[in-house]
Formats: structure tokens, C-alpha cells, sequence
């Protein structure tokens, strides 16, 4: 039986790939008997439905400053075994507040992204800590082998503390998943999920879609500043009639069986929840060539691979793979690879290796 506290440690549960995998780890440690805690800055509804009700939950205070200081004062009254932090500065702020309060349990940091995607000062900071973060961290949790060589080529991190664990990602019931006949039978609907940020690229997929021979529906999940200004591009490319921005969805699975192939046109992605979302519902894929999507999709192997910001390249892709979706079983097989189940049992030799006797 599981024993000892856990801290699970991030900004806020927004609507992002990270928060919802940091949920998704907690939720699934608590389920095997861990005693964890949940700890934000800020209070966020986008994925907070992820935790379960009975699961201890901490709200640490906005304003960095107040957050470590806080942080510090929990590690010290409460004592996990291990403390693990991701997005944004909550890497350096867990360093920090340990430091304060001289807690000896172990602080697992974790890298979800590469530096050009992270927008804020501290944020980038906290990348260019690495070289120190790395050494003074029990292990820095990377979710790609591809991420796993930049964080140690780029910022100097020690290569025997920096450990590979892909993302736990949600998987529907075998028997959803549907058969050759009935995917190639689905009407032409691409499915794109992403936050609405320019290294997402969504401006390439809706060139894409509008170049596109066979006219597909595209139907878009997820929000941000961008949003406008992609509404004003489809309209532009007389595809407004095709497109539909549906919003950040909390249970987008209902979507993902009413497609017939998803396209991920992002200019860097570490590792592509969403792409083992779609070879989990049997869906084929286009994706760009942008890190991890050759780790998720094998190099090919699951999935068209095309250039980044190649509109003529992605559009034929999508055509290619409508008419021909291909058969659902080996993506499924291939998504049971990157289970919550597998990461949780990564996880749980990970707390045996780091805590203290």
C-alpha cells in the first residue's frame, strides 16, 4: 500500500494539454492510495473536474513572491515524500520555496514544452535555470526523448537527472473505437485541438483546409487571443461555412467520433496530447514535423508527417488520408502505449527511486 505524501504543484488548471495531465497523474495516484495534495496558485475550472472530490486541495495565493512563501510554509508544516511541479515558473518556484523552508523530500521538476512556446519572463527564466534546477532537483520529468536532448544540447541539464515519461493521456473503451468500414463511411470532417497561440500554426491548416481538393469541414477545439484573427482568415479564404470554433470543451470525446481524421499544424510540440487522443479513437492523422508528433506517431509509422508551415503539404496530406482513413486497430494499439495506467506506473518507480528512506 501506497504511503507517504504527494504534492502535485501548477499554476492554475486552465485549459491546457499539461494541466490536464498533471490532473490526470494526481487523480490516478489518489485512485492507487496515495495520500496527494493538489496545490494552484489560482483557482481554474478548465480541468479542476478532474480531480476527485475527496483529493486535498491547497490554494497557494497569486503574485510569485506570496506562492513561494506559501509553498514554503506547506512543505514545512505537511512533509510530502515528493513534490512534483509543472508549467510556467512553477519549476523555480518549488526550488525556491524548498530552499526556504529546508525541506528534505524530493522535488521532481517537469518540462512539458521547449523555450519559444513559454510567453512569460519568468517562465523563460526558469528554462534558463536549468542548468542549476537540474542538479538540485531529484529528477526533472520530461514527457519526450526529443525534449528529453534539447532541454540537455540547449540548456545544460544533467543528463542522469533528467528522466523520460510520456504523457498519461485519456483513453476511450476499446469497443468505441470503430471499424475500417464505419471510419471510411464518416463524412469529411477534420478535428483540430489546440489553444488558438500562434506556434500552434492554426493560420497553416486553415490555408490548408481552404487549398484542400476534397472541401473538408474543419471543427476546432480550444481558445485564445488568436481566436478573432483566425475567424477573419477563414472568412478571408471563403471557408467561414466550413469552419467551426467550438470553444475549449472539458469532454471533447463526443467530437472525436464524429471525425474522421485529425491535423496538427503546430510549429513546436514537445509531445502531441491530442495526437494519441485521436490513435486512441482510431482516427488517422496529419501532423507536422515538429518534435513530438515523430515520437508519437513513430516516424510515420501511425500518421502522415508533413513540413512545418507547408500549406500545399498539409493540404494534400489531409486529402490523402480522407480518402483513405485506413484501418483504426494498430492506432489503437499504438495509443494503449501511452495509457495513464503506463505513466502511473513510471511514476510510482520514479516516488521509489527519489524519496528519502
Amino acid at each position: 500500500m501506497p504511503n507517504g505524501r504527494l504534492l502535485f504543484y501548477t499554476p492554475g488548471l486552465v485549459g491546457g494539454g499539461a494541466e490536464r495531465v498533471w490532473a490526470l497523474l494526481a487523480a490516478g495516484l489518489h485512485a492507487r492510495g496515495w495520500d496527494v495534495t493538489f496545490g494552484v496558485d489560482y483557482e481554474a475550472s478548465e480541468n479542476a473536474g478532474l480531480l476527485p472530490k475527496d483529493m486535498r486541495r491547497v490554494l497557494f495565493g497569486r503574485g510569485h513572491g506570496n506562492a513561494v512563501r506559501t509553498i514554503a510554509r506547506y512543505l514545512k508544516a505537511e512533509r510530502p515524500v515528493v513534490a512534483f511541479a509543472a508549467v510556467g515558473a512553477s519549476n523555480l518556484k518549488l526550488m525556491l520555496a524548498k530552499a526556504l523552508a529546508r525541506w528534505r523530500g524530493a522535488a521532481v521538476l517537469s518540462a512539458h514544452g521547449r523555450f519559444d512556446a513559454e510567453g512569460r519572463f519568468l517562465g523563460r527564466f526558469s528554462y534558463a535555470s536549468t542548468p542549476v534546477t537540474s542538479r538540485l532537483a531529484a529528477r526533472t520529468v520530461v514527457v519526450s526523448d526529443d525534449l528529453r536532448d534539447y532541454l540537455i544540447k540547449r540548456f545544460r541539464a544533467r543528463p542522469d537527472r533528467v528522466t523520460t515519461i510520456h504523457n498519461a493521456i485519456h483513453l476511450p473503451p476499446a469497443d468505441h473505437v470503430p471499424s475500417a468500414a464505419e471510419l471510411a463511411a464518416r463524412p469529411d470532417v477534420v478535428l483540430a485541438v489546440g489553444r488558438l497561440v500562434p506556434e500552434k500554426d492554426f493560420e497553416t491548416l486553415l490555408r490548408a483546409v481552404a487549398l484542400s481538393a476534397r472541401r473538408p469541414h474543419l471543427v476546432v477545439l480550444g481558445d485564445g487571443p488568436e481566436r478573432q484573427k483566425l475567424t477573419q482568415l477563414a472568412e478571408t479564404l471563403g471557408i467561414a461555412g466550413r469552419v467551426d470554433f467550438r470553444g475549449y470543451l472539458n469532454a471533447p470525446w463526443p467530437v472525436f467520433r464524429e471525425a474522421k481524421m485529425l491535423a496538427l499544424s503546430s510549429r513546436t510540440e514537445a509531445f502531441g496530447n491530442v495526437l494519441v487522443e485521436a490513435l486512441g479513437h482510431g482516427l488517422p492523422v496529419v501532423a507536422t514535423r515538429c518534435g513530438g508528433p515523430e515520437e508519437v506517431l513513430a516516424e510515420g509509422r501511425f500518421g502522415r508527417l508533413v513540413a512545418i508551415g507547408d500549406v500545399a503539404g498539409l493540404a494534400q496530406a489531409i486529402d490523402a488520408t480522407l480518402a483513405d482513413p485506413g484501418d483504426p486497430a494498430p492506432r489503437r494499439a499504438r495509443a494503449d502505449e501511452f495509457s495513464l495506467d503506463v505513466a502511473l506506473d513510471r511514476f510510482e518507480a520514479l516516488i521509489a527511486e527519489v524519496r528519502r528512506p
